[in-house]
């Protein structure tokens, strides 16, 4: 049975700017690998891709700069 626009509900969109890391999810993909040894280039590496919190945005999907943990907010507040 398709889908009409009368049945169709959208999810709601965040308020604000919308983060340009996740698009809006709140969610990023983060790559992880791990080689056993004490060489990390002696074997091949094991790989897994986890789903977590956007770190921009802190998950909520919304952009707000003075929220951004990743920038240097002390040369900001030096000034």
């Amino acid at each position: 049975m398709p889908v009409t626009e009368r049945e169709y509900t959208p999810e709601s969109e965040p308020t604000g700017a919308t983060c340009r890391w996740c698009h809006g999810t709140g969610a990023v993909q983060n790559t992880y690998a791990y080689v056993p040894g004490v060489n990390p280039f002696g074997n091949d590496a094991q790989t897994v891709a986890r789903m977590g919190a956007c770190k921009h945005c802190r998950g909520t999907g919304t952009y707000h700069s003075a929220l951004d943990p990743t920038l240097e907010n002390w040369r900001r507040d030096a000034s």
